[in-house]
């Protein structure tokens, strides 16, 4: 080729040729957002001019230039401070919409920050900090709410073993539910209850994080005091053999038979 050039907006665009054979154009958008159709004209060494533009169906979207609003809420903003003589004036808008992108970056880092400084709200990367601080391993399987939940009730479970604490565990998993508990022939047996709000959470971790605060000499079993739609489906032939029971809290209270 011998020569490149585009039309956008009526407005004719040279574009340069690299050493590595690529050819290229830089230069200010149209001001206004929207789509723009391209023309691209090219001129081969033997004088042929070859136009592409949106009859050629295949390269449709290739000559469409789409253009964004180039402003952003702060860069917005910050220009209704300026009387309207300086307004006006394209590069101080330039300017303007140029800080205004690094404001609202920093905007974003400043709530990654503070969502990062509670345990309820906090992101991967802390929530991985934390994991290497409690040296709690994630699983595959497991989402960030069931990290998040882990942590939580690691850091809950310190102190002496008791119903209180068994139960702040618990809650940790399930929204603020609790758990039966009890010993029996050196067993201590804990039926957690239906979570709070249908949470899903991971029901293995439960054992996981109470079996380091049980002394070697007790065992531990750790159950649901609930059926899971998955059990019901298994134990009731069809939806009319569950309608048969008395009523809803009659299922929640539904326990699989072991």
């Amino acid at each position: 080729m011998k020569f490149v050039k585009i039309t956008v907006d009526g407005v004719v665009y040279n574009l340069m040729q690299l050493e590595d054979g690529t050819w290229v154009v830089t230069n200010r958008a149209p001001l206004s957002a929207g789509e723009y159709v391209m023309t691209i004209t090219v001129v081969t060494e033997a004088g042929q001019e070859i136009t592409i533009d949106t009859t050629d169906e295949e390269l449709l979207k290739a000559v469409t230039l789409l253009v964004e609003n180039g402003s952003t809420e702060s860069g917005r903003r910050m220009l209704d401070y300026y009387p309207w003589v300086i307004k006006i004036i394209l590069e101080f808008q330039a300017i303007i919409f140029s800080e205004g992108f690094e404001i609202d970056f920093l905007k974003s880092d400043v709530r990654m920050a503070v969502n990062d400084a509670w345990l309820l709200t906090m992101g991967e990367l802390r929530i991985a900090e934390w994991e290497n601080l409690l040296h709690l391993t994630p699983e595959a399987d497991e989402t960030i709410e069931d990290r998040r939940d882990k942590i939580i009730a690691t850091l809950r479970g310190k102190g002496k073993l008791n119903t209180a604490l068994i139960n702040s565990i618990v809650g940790a998993y399930t929204n603020g539910g609790t758990a039966e508990s009890y010993i029996k022939d050196s067993v201590l047996y804990v039926k957690v209850n239906p979570p709070v709000g249908n949470k899903s959470y991971k029901f293995a971790n439960v054992e996981n994080t109470l079996k380091p605060l049980v002394p070697a000499h007790i065992g531990l079993s750790v159950s649901r005091n609930y059926a899971t739609w998955g059990e019901i489906k298994e134990n009731f032939a069809s939806w009319d053999a569950v309608s048969k029971l008395d009523n809803w809290e009659e299922l929640n209270l539904w326990l699989a038979p072991v």
